[in-house]
């Protein structure tokens, strides 16, 4: 029999088995809570998703949705991931429900890449105050940081970066102490580095990159150092600080990455900066006037797997304390002014490593012959430096670039044998002899350039083997023959420029039916003959032709109509990033235009439509359907035999900058809608056989008298030949000086006088002498016998 009090006491099995369910509730059992699920719905409600990237939502139980977390105990939401990172296409708008702010005990909350669509950072985000982690990365909120932000005391990561932030860091962002991950990149925010923000002293990561902010680092390196900070990662680049680098940057224990470019750093970095950054893994001083000063025995107390300082002041010497950097990755230490051989060390090192991923040594003044390296990195780039002699068989890479330099020889046959390589950039050198034709293995290729050197012979019939190829530029060289029709299984080419060399023959029609992708086509300063290509005139995204200086002849294609006038969306490369450092490299945008003798230089293709088919035998009228073209900035058909009128419509392509038909034999008047060309900046219609009165207009009037010259018959302004204006209001050049026109005046007045007075002089000799009388009727009447 159990006694009362073994009837009261505890059971063992009976408390395990609670413990266990309230721990591990069984999946039969709801933990929801009715309102915060009816929160749940309504922000999910204000967040479109029309592309199905968030999971469904089944069931009436909120705590087995996907994206929703609960405390397993009281039942609470504590996590909430709505983020539909990456963005395949636009996100519709999307709004942040109030009712969010009663999730109370949330401890996550992530709406990444989700369309707020410019609306402010909500002050009552500050009322979640068990947050420990806020990710509100591409949301495109706007505004200010709320100051009540800092009331989330337990937050332990915030990621406010790629959005539209424009004001300054609150000073209540100190109020995170437990911080230890702080992502604000990619934002506009302005100001100076809030001293608060040094005295975080568990941050670990902080990405300030890519806003506008000012200041020194003074004050907070030097908070940071105070409280031995545990900061790994430190990325303030692409902003607009200033002043010195403070030497306690060295007293960052932990610091592993570090990277300051581009940015107004002034002054010099000595051994007492990394004294103690024995972990630096990754360093950037690059773009900003600063220099390592060190001595000759220095030895660094970190081995660096990547050091950028392009376009700092490391020169003249090559940097000595590089030697004992053993772990290198990727070194970049262009555009530093450094000159002379490369130091036997660092060849002997490069010759015999395979480590490398990047090395940048461009724009320097380095001499001697190049490295004869045995492994094949990503990144080779040693242009515009003075290297001499060959270039080496061994010498491959996924980007190679050793472009204005003192190279010669030919281009090796082991070229064609590097399967990794995407960018070969062989320009501005002087290497001479034929192309190799062996380019079956290279299907990687996308980018060529060996423009500027001394090469002879055809053009590769392998070519054909290069289906990514997008750039192909062999211009001014001395290559000969035809267009290889291999080339028209490139069909991803967008740029292809072999002006200034000596091909000749027909222009491929085959170019405007297969290259359905090209965007440049430059063959000017050839002996191309015929006409040009009907189909030429309709590759849909063509925006630059140019096929100036050749021998072609008969009509201009009519047909313009699908020439690009549109604005492209175009990725604009300017380098390669590589590890969030730019190598400059080769790339597709990269096109010169020559408009009225000047040489422009476009880095980007996006705004850029030309055609240029000056000094050529072509002929006709130049068509009306030219005038379609309302995007063209630049067109030059002079030096032809275009004859007729300008199109009356010429006055529709409104964003000309440049317009040259001289020396043509176009008549007729200028069309008065030509002054409604307000960006035109350089206009020739000179040596033509055009009359009347230059039509008025400010635009037309900043030009000189050399923009008409050769065209007599033209009147007005600029030109000193004035209009004389008839009665029904036609003008009438008047002569080329004010003489002239009384000469002329007095000239009509002498002609009638003497007519008047010759025939009644006449009249009255007939009236008064009876014989000479009778002797006039006596001949008109022979003369009316004779007719009779």
């Amino acid at each position: 029999m159990t006694s009362p009090a073994d009837a009261t006491a505890p059971n063992p099995s009976l408390s395990l088995f609670l413990i266990i369910t309230l721990l591990f509730p069984s999946k039969s059992m709801q933990l929801c809570i009715e309102k915060e699920r009816e929160v749940l719905l309504g922000v999910r409600a204000g967040v479109p998703d029309a592309d199905k990237q968030l999971p469904p939502w089944r069931g009436h139980d909120c705590c087995s949705w996907e994206g929703v977390g609960c405390n397993n105990i009281t039942g609470y939401v504590v996590t909430l991931d709505l983020s539909v990172c990456p963005v395949t296409e636009p996100r519709a708008p999307a709004k942040l429900h109030s009712s969010l702010f009663d999730l109370k005990h949330l401890h996550e909350l992530d709406l990444s890449c989700n369309n707020f669509h410019g609306a402010p950072l909500p002050g009552l985000i500050g009322s979640l105050t068990m947050l420990k982690y806020l990710h509100l990365y591409s949301t495109a909120f706007s505004g200010k940081i709320p100051h009540q932000l800092g009331n989330l005391s337990n937050l332990l990561s915030l990621d406010l970066s790629h959005n539209y932030i424009r004001e300054e860091i609150p000073e209540s962002i100190g109020n995170l102490k437990n911080l230890q991950f702080l992502y604000m990149s990619n934002n506009k925010i302005v100001g100076a580095i809030p001293g608060a923000l040094g005295s975080l002293c568990n941050l670990s990561r902080i990405t300030l990159s890519h806003n506008r902010i000012t200041g020194e680092l003074v004050d907070f390196f030097e908070q940071l150092s105070r409280c031995k900070s545990r900061l790994t990662f430190i990325d303030l680049c692409s902003n607009q600080l200033n002043g010195s680098v403070p030497t306690s940057l060295g007293k960052l224990y932990a610091l592993e990455y570090l990277t300051l470019f581009s940015n107004y750093f002034v002054g010099v970095l000595t051994d007492a900066h990394f004294v103690n950054l024995t972990s630096l893994d990754v360093l950037d001083l690059s773009q900003n006037n600063l220099s390592v000063e060190v001595s000759e025995d220095w030895l660094p107390p970190f081995q660096a797997s990547g050091i950028y300082m392009f376009s700092c002041n490391s020169g003249p010497r090559f940097p000595s304390w590089l030697r004992n950097q053993t772990k290198f990755q990727s070194l970049d230490i262009s555009n530093n002014g450094i000159s002379g051989a490369l130091p036997d060390w660092f060849r002997l090192s490069l010759e015999g490593s395979r480590k490398y991923i990047a090395l940048n040594l461009g724009y320097n003044n380095f001499e001697g012959l190049l490295p004869n390296i045995q492994f094949q990195p990503t990144v080779f780039d040693l242009s515009h430096n003075s290297f001499s002699g060959s270039i080496p068989e061994s010498l491959a890479a996924q980007f190679f670039i050793v472009s204005h330099n003192k190279l010669n020889g030919s281009v090796p046959f082991s070229i064609c044998a590097a399967k990794i390589m995407e960018t070969v950039d062989f320009a501005n050198n002087d290497l001479s002899g034929a192309l190799p034709d062996c380019w079956d293995n290279s299907s990687r290729l996308s980018l060529i350039d060996i423009s500027n050197n001394k090469l002879s012979g055809g053009i590769p019939k392998t070519f054909k083997f290069l289906a990514m190829l997008v750039s192909l530029r062999l211009s001014n060289n001395s290559l000969s023959g035809t267009i290889p029709s291999a080339l028209q299984h490139c069909k991803k080419i967008k740029v292809i420029d072999f002006s200034g060399n000596h091909l000749s023959g027909a222009i491929p029609s085959w170019i405007g039916r297969r290259l359905l992708s090209l965007r440049v086509l430059s063959l000017r300063s050839n002996k191309f003959t015929g006409a040009i290509p009907l189909r030429l005139s309709l590759i849909p995204s063509l925006q630059v032709l140019d096929l100036a200086h050749n021998l072609l002849s008969g009509p201009l294609p009519p047909y313009f109509a699908n020439f690009s006038s549109r604005n492209h969306d175009l990725a604009k490369l300017n380098g390669l990033h590589l590890e969030n450092i730019i190598f400059k490299i080769f790339n597709e945008d990269n096109i010169i235009l020559i408009a009225k003798d000047l040489t422009l230089h476009f880095t980007s293709l996006a705004l850029v439509t030309s055609i240029d088919l000056s000094n050529n035998n072509l002929s006709g009228p130049i068509p009306r359907e030219l005038t379609n073209l309302r995007g063209l900035h630049f067109l030059n058909l002079s030096s032809n035999h275009f004859s007729g009128n300008i199109p009356e419509n010429i006055g529709f392509m409104s964003q000309l900058e440049s317009l040259d038909l001289s020396k043509n034999q176009l008549s007729g008047r200028i069309p008065s809608n030509i002054s409604a060309l307000n960006f035109l900046s350089v206009l020739n219609l000179s040596y033509n056989n055009l009359v009347g009165e230059v039509p008025a207009g400010s635009q037309l009037r900043t030009f000189t008298n050399w923009s008409y010259i050769g065209n007599p018959k033209l009147c007005g302004e600029p030109l000193q030949n004035k209009c004389l204006v008839i009665d029904n209001g036609v003008t009438k050049e008047e002569g080329m000086h004010e003489d002239d026109e009384y000469e002329r005046i007095w000239y009509l007045i002498g002609f009638t006088l003497g007519f008047v007075f010759g025939f009644w002089g006449f009249m009255a000799t007939v009236m008064i002498k009876k014989s000479t009388r009778i002797k006039c009727l006596l001949l008109i009447d022979r003369i009316c016998v004779y007719f009779a």
